[in-house]
C-alpha cells in the first residue's frame, strides 16, 4: 500500500512538474541571424560552415549563404524550450503531451506542434483535438484523412479536386462534344478549301480551251498575249507611202 501510494504521489509530482514546464513563458530570445541588407531571422542555429548557416525556425529550416550574414547573435530559442519539455514528458502522458503540442502552436512552432499532436494520436486515436489539428475529419463516427472521407462518399479526384462521379462524366462529355464540333469545323472549313481548288482549276480549263493559253489575269482576261492586233490607219498601202501624190 505504501508502495501504491508513493507511485502515485510520484505520478502527480512529475504531471504538475509537465504542466509547470509547459505553462512557462515562451522565451522572447533564440539565434538571431543579421542580414546585411538589414532584415533578420530568429530561430536555432543548427549548423553553421564557412560557406553557409542553417536555421530552425519552427516551421522549417533556411539555409543562407554566409555572404549574406552580416552577423549571429547567439541566444536560447523556443525550440530550445520545446526540446527541454519533450525531454521532462513521459511518453504515456496524453496531457502533457496535448499541452505541450498548444503551447508549441502558440510558439509559432507549427512542425513541433504536429509532432506533438501525433504523439496524442498515437496514445488517444479519437481525440477531437489531435485530429482536427491534424487536418483529420470525422465521417460515420470514424477519423480519418480528407481525402479517405471523400472516398467514403463516392468523391473522386478529377484535375487535382474531388469531384461526383456525375460532374466529372458531364465535363468529359460536354469536352468530347466540343472536341467533335471542333473536328466538324475543320472537316468542313478542308472541304471548302477543296471546292475552292476545284473550281479554280476548271476555270482554268475552260481558260486554256477557250484561248489556248493558261488564265493568268483572273477576272480580266487572258493577257494582252491574246488581244487581237490593230494596225495604225497611217500604215495602210498607198497611203502616204511610196507613190503617194499628195
Amino acid at each position: 500500500m505504501q508502495v501504491a501510494s508513493r507511485s502515485y504521489r510520484n505520478g502527480r509530482l512529475r504531471l504538475l512538474f509537465s504542466i509547470f514546464l509547459i505553462g512557462a513563458p515562451v522565451a522572447s530570445w533564440a539565434d538571431v541571424v543579421f542580414l546585411k541588407h538589414g532584415a533578420q531571422i530568429e530561430g536555432r542555429v543548427v549548423q553553421r560552415t564557412e560557406s553557409s548557416v542553417e536555421i530552425d525556425i519552427g516551421a522549417g529550416s533556411l539555409t543562407l549563404p554566409m555572404a549574406s550574414v552580416d552577423r549571429i547573435e547567439e541566444g536560447r530559442s523556443p525550440l530550445d524550450d520545446y526540446d527541454d519539455r519533450v525531454a521532462s514528458l513521459d511518453d504515456n502522458d496524453r496531457d502533457g503531451w496535448l499541452a505541450l503540442a498548444r503551447w508549441a502552436s502558440r510558439a509559432g512552432l507549427g512542425t513541433q506542434s504536429l509532432r506533438a499532436y501525433r504523439h496524442v494520436l498515437a496514445l488517444d486515436p479519437n481525440h477531437p483535438e489531435a485530429n482536427q489539428a491534424l487536418g483529420r475529419v470525422q465521417f460515420e463516427g470514424q477519423w480519418m484523412s480528407e481525402d479517405d472521407a471523400y472516398r467514403a462518399r463516392g468523391y473522386v479526384q478529377f484535375e487535382g479536386r474531388w469531384v461526383t462521379p456525375e460532374e466529372r462524366e458531364s465535363v468529359l462529355r460536354r469536352r468530347e462534344a466540343d472536341r467533335d464540333a471542333a473536328l466538324a469545323r475543320a472537316q468542313a472549313a478542308e472541304a471548302e478549301a477543296r471546292q475552292a481548288e476545284a473550281r479554280a482549276r476548271e476555270a482554268e480549263a475552260r481558260n486554256e480551251q477557250n484561248y489556248g493559253v493558261p488564265l493568268y489575269w483572273s477576272s480580266w482576261g487572258p493577257g494582252p498575249s491574246t488581244w487581237p492586233v490593230v494596225r495604225n490607219p497611217l500604215d495602210a498601202p498607198g497611203r502616204f507611202g511610196k507613190g503617194d501624190s499628195r
